[in-house]
């Protein structure tokens, strides 16, 4: 029995340790976790570092959350980066809050903005101009998640500004404000939303933002990676890559127009981008 035994045996561990050299034995660099907002910016932005990272050797779980979330969990070490942090002034408030307890990798993108955004249609051009035109507005601005730096500046800035603090400013997503414009357009109803660049509504519609001589939404933008404090120690290989990423919004809105306006599933956009622009990417791989 003994003697049947041992070939029966060897053969077996043979097989194992062909089967592990075939690939089923490949090991992971590591996990990067990576949280995101429902912006179609932060999809782009996450999809695309995911993919290289995955290129790279790494797993990497996505994580959609509110913007509070992705600020905290980064400064509690429970998640490992983001990409959108939108500053100095979107993301003020949570930069004061946490801006100890992370660590910021660089721009990710630059000459960022947000404001109020409506249909060409509309016969205004400034923020001034909205009190004066509530009931076309049903004195109603649409917004997105509570959480949205743009959201707190609307409603502690702008509002009180342009003297429309008894006006509405409805919540809810990045999907729900943009089905509601999609409605107004189709009606040409006169609607305002809170919007930003880069996004995919300037491509699918004809838009303006509204003046802003108070300057509640401030200057331009740039958009950092933000990293949990003991990434650069722990996977020193994955925050030298988020320092390197860097897209033009030309390159950004690339990525936004294949998900949002050519509806490619984000995983096949980024793969697709990531495939076209190797040259681009390079430089951003230690």
């Amino acid at each position: 029995m003994k003697k049947l035994l041992y070939p029966v045996l060897a053969s077996l561990m043979a097989l194992s340790l062909v089967l592990v050299g075939c690939g089923g034995g490949e090991t992971s660099k590591g996990q990067v976790e990576l949280v995101y907002v429902n912006w179609a910016c932060a999809e782009a932005e996450t999809y695309v570092a995911a993919t290289v990272l995955d290129d790279m050797g790494y797993d990497v779980e996505k994580t959609m959350v509110d913007a509070g979330v992705m600020w905290s969990s980064v400064a509690t070490g429970d998640a490992d980066a983001f990409t959108t942090a939108w500053l100095p002034f979107t993301h003020e408030a949570y930069l004061e809050q946490y801006g100890d307890q992370v660590d910021r990798l660089g721009p990710i993108a630059e000459g960022a903005k947000i404001g109020l955004v409506v249909p060409s249609y509309v016969t205004i051009s400034s923020c001034e101009e909205l009190a004066d035109h509530a009931d076309e507005f049903d004195r109603r601005i649409v917004g997105i998640d509570p959480g949205a730096g743009i959201m707190r500046h609307t409603e502690e800035d702008a509002m009180p500004d342009y003297g429309i603090e008894d006006w509405e400013l409805v919540t809810g997503s990045d999907a729900s404000m943009m089905a509601e414009l999609d409605r107004s357009i189709q009606n040409e109803e006169w609607i305002v939303i809170t919007g930003w660049t880069p996004h995919w509504m300037f491509f699918a519609y004809d838009l303006k933002y509204l003046e802003d001589p108070e300057e509640a939404y401030g200057g331009s933008e740039t958009i950092e990676a933000i990293a949990r404090e003991g990434l650069r120690e722990d996977m020193p290989e994955v925050a030298q890559f988020l320092e390197n990423m860097y897209f033009t919004l030309d390159q950004l809105h690339e990525v936004i127009y294949m998900i949002n306006v050519e509806n490619i599933p984000p995983e096949e956009a980024a793969r697709q981008w990531v495939d076209e622009n190797q040259d681009v990417v390079n430089t951003w791989i230690p």
